[in-house]
């Protein structure tokens, strides 16, 4: 599925949780594909539910039931971003600008028995991708989760890659399985901005503030400015630098790493209610 709007182009997948194929923003005279698809990688700008990043041994508890996802975590024990991610979605409605999309699923997992509906919305405004995801509980019973986005944002060719800032963030220690160990401490690092180049990054982050919305920075050697920002329900950030340098990835998250354990972030959506999470991406030309 496409869209073209302002000057900018949007591809979506929509037999692989309504995934990203390929963005491109336009602010200016700067145009840039900040999306595009990744040989070998995993997750491609995938909508991770019903938690993002890490479960520990792949289980929780919830209200005196234990749940079991399958271990999928390449080598170590846990599991890995949910189950969203491959899923299909069907096409609500589309318009020039906006596309929505929608997945039902019925609880048929035994490990994450709670209904829900999954609605996406992706709009193409100037020099910006605005997301929008509404989770409906369309069960009896209370429904916990945690959400995240796994974009990888594309570099320019080495060596000069960017700079990448981030204001008031506390790291996440994890321990050798990369569980949080329940320790945080402030890091301040991309405060004045760090060469992405120097940076080895696989790494969550809290932000500090309490903010309608939390950004983070990618500062193109060309000064213009990609801005990847989440709503104030989005507290934690996940970045990672692969090791190929061709792209980086920010990733949005409403919880902590293993948070339908430890609570850090947890969402519990009642039934028939919703929770809405907004977050997206903006182009910034700078003079």
């Amino acid at each position: 599925m496409e869209l073209k709007s302002h000057g900018q182009y949007l591809s979506v997948d929509s037999f692989k949780g309504g995934a990203i194929s390929e963005l491109t923003l336009s602010s200016g005279t700067i145009t840039k594909t900040v999306i595009s698809h990744q040989q070998d990688y995993h997750y491609q700008s995938s909508l991770l539910f019903p938690f993002p990043n890490r479960l520990a041994s792949g289980s929780f508890e919830f209200e005196g039931n234990r749940y079991q996802f399958p271990v999928n975590d390449f080598g170590l024990p846990n599991a890995l971003h949910g189950f969203l991610h491959d899923r299909p979605f069907q096409l609500k409605s589309k318009e020039e600008s906006h596309i929505e999309l929608r997945h039902v699923y019925d609880g048929d997992l035994s490990y994450y028995p709670f209904p829900c509906e999954i609605h996406l919305r992706y709009a193409l405004e100037p020099s910006e991708l605005v997301i929008q995801v509404n989770i409906l509980n369309t069960g009896t019973s209370t429904l916990p989760c945690v959400f995240g986005w796994h974009p990888y944002f594309n570099l320019p060719e080495a060596p000069e890659l960017g700079t990448l800032h981030m204001h008031r963030v506390d790291l996440i220690e994890v321990d050798g399985y990369l569980i949080p160990t329940g320790k945080k401490t402030p890091y301040r690092t991309l405060e004045a901005g760090a060469e992405i180049s120097e940076l080895k990054l696989d790494n969550c982050f809290k932000f500090n503030d309490q903010m309608d919305k939390h950004t983070t920075h990618l500062i193109y050697p060309d000064k213009s400015v990609l801005e990847v920002w989440q709503d104030e329900k989005h507290s934690y950030v996940q970045v990672y630098t692969p090791d190929d340098r061709r792209t980086i990835a920010i990733e949005p998250m409403t919880g902590n790493i293993n948070a339908l354990n430890t609570k850090e972030g947890l969402s519990l959506i009642e039934s028939g209610q919703s929770l809405i999470l907004n977050f997206g991406v903006a182009l910034k030309h700078t003079q």
